[in-house]
């Protein structure tokens, strides 16, 4: 009696053995994961970053809150959460890290890419815009970023008072937006005539919208701005992601996103310096991406679109550039 009373304590232990084990090992399974506030803006470029390093780091999850950039602030204070910190304009990164919620952030050091102004209307441009000067015509519908919620509205303000048009300009606003894709899509909906938006946001919308070059001494760069946040609990991964994101790797798919890596000589307002001989070539492929996007006899290689291959097979397949 004694003996088999033995054996199955014996056995009742290795269950438990086992199931403790067990458990421990589904947790050992279970993937980090890390939350990082970025703009709207940077999304389809982050999602493939974020693929790759996935692939790299497969017990890693990267959970984004992308939205416009003034949003940021409040809910990482409200929260207390948050990894990393990608918005769309320096200024609102500058603010984090003076409420020290920024974690040792180096402008020059920290910044993989840049964003690039251009001038989107609805495609066929039928209200013939050519220049910055156009969007003070009186009658022309215009979508403008509101600055306080996103970063492209601070550029629409900075672009067309530099012009000295800013009085004329939002006389003609016709639609404010919150974030850089509604921007966009009151251009493609044809709410609005024209507007100012990133390469980065004309590039998703070949089909819909036609992209006109902005003139170099009104043609803006802004740097964008990384870091991690002092409220990460992962810490060193954090830091790992932050590394594989200013990579050499992870700058070629900003550039196949319509990222300029090099904007070439700038002002301090952040404007072109050197007649548009650096970023030329960027707004010449955004122009050809265009054309082959829309064409299916054009062939789709370096040749055609430059670095801009994905996107444009991406939107071959679509109705609609934006979907």
């Amino acid at each position: 009696m004694t003996g088999r009373l033995g054996r199955l304590l014996w056995c009742g232990a290795m269950v438990c053995a086992m199931m403790l084990a067990c458990t421990v090992s589904c947790r050992a399974a279970e993937p980090i994961q890390m939350l990082f506030h970025a703009g709207a803006g940077q999304r389809s470029s982050l999602m493939d970053i974020s693929k790759l390093f996935e692939k790299k780091f497969p017990n890693v999850e990267i959970n984004f809150s992308f939205k416009g950039s003034g949003y940021f602030l409040a809910d990482i204070e409200r929260s207390h959460e948050g990894d990393l910190y990608m918005p769309g304009e320096e200024f609102y990164l500058l603010q984090a890290a003076e409420r020290g919620f920024a974690d040792a952030y180096d402008p020059v050091k920290d910044s993989p890419a840049y964003f690039m102004t251009v001038i989107i209307t609805p495609r066929g441009n039928p209200a013939k815009i050519t220049k910055i000067a156009d969007f003070a015509r009186p009658g022309l519908k215009v979508s403008l970023g509101n600055p306080k919620a996103c970063a492209i509205g601070i550029w629409h303000e900075k672009i067309f008072i530099k012009a000295g048009i800013w009085d004329q300009v939002k006389k003609n606003e016709a639609h404010s937006a919150k974030c850089i894709p509604e921007v966009a899509t009151a251009v493609q909906q044809k709410v609005a005539d024209a507007s100012i938006v990133w390469a980065t946001t004309a590039v998703l919308y070949l089909k819909d919208v036609d992209i006109i070059p902005i003139e170099p001494q009104y043609r803006g760069f802004v740097n964008l701005p990384l870091a991690t946040l002092t409220t990460s609990k992962h810490t060193e991964m954090a830091r790992k992601i932050k590394e594989f994101i200013l990579s050499s790797e992870a700058k070629h798919i900003f550039r196949s996103h319509a990222y300029a890596i090099d904007p070439g000589p700038l002002d301090k307002d952040g404007f072109c310096t050197d007649g548009g001989k650096a970023s030329d070539e960027d707004c010449k492929w955004l122009i050809e991406a265009v054309k082959v996007a829309r064409d299916d006899s054009i062939p789709i290689n370096a040749k055609t679109c430059g670095p801009l291959i994905p996107e444009v097979k991406r939107q071959r397949k679509t109705n609609r550039a934006g979907d």
